[in-house]
């Protein structure tokens, strides 16, 4: 399974309004809802908060992917959103960050949860696409690069 499965380009903020956290985790949320992917975006939003009171999702390198189990989701959905000005996120190297992936699945998706976490995670990993994801212009160019990476 791949990334660009999931991710779509209407599933992508290109500026984040959000200064905050929270916010930007809603922001995202709203669009994912408007989209129909959400089955309940309060309990979404609710449980990836949750999880991330648990230890922050703000991975280092100006990344967070906060993310959640929760049957609030209807199967595997990834929502990005860029913040140019970044957003304390708590991240472990403490950078405010500018990607944020917001990933959620339901509760019997366990195995496809983790797969596509790891994914995600190893791109990420990748500083040449981090540098093109912050780069794109447009979400046609953020999936058009997960596309590439994901090749190499």
């Amino acid at each position: 399974m791949k990334v660009s499965n999931y991710l779509k380009e209407k599933y992508c903020l290109m500026n984040l309004e959000s200064h905050t956290k929270k916010d930007a985790i809603n922001e995202i949320a709203e669009l994912l809802a408007a989209e129909g992917k959400l089955a309940d975006k309060e309990k979404f939003v609710k449980d990836v908060l949750e999880r991330e009171n648990l230890g922050s999702t703000g991975i280092g390198n100006k990344v967070a992917i906060p993310h959640a189990r929760t049957d609030a989701v209807r199967g595997l959905v990834i929502g990005f959103g860029r913040s140019m000005a970044g957003i304390d996120f708590q991240a472990l190297d403490g950078d405010n960050v500018n990607l944020v992936f917001l990933m959620g699945a339901d509760l019997g998706e366990l195995n496809l949860y983790l797969r596509i976490l790891a994914e995600l995670s190893r791109l990420l990993m990748n500083a040449s696409f981090r540098k093109t994801i912050l780069a794109a212009k447009t979400a046609k160019e953020v999936i058009a690069a997960i596309n590439t990476f994901e090749k190499s």
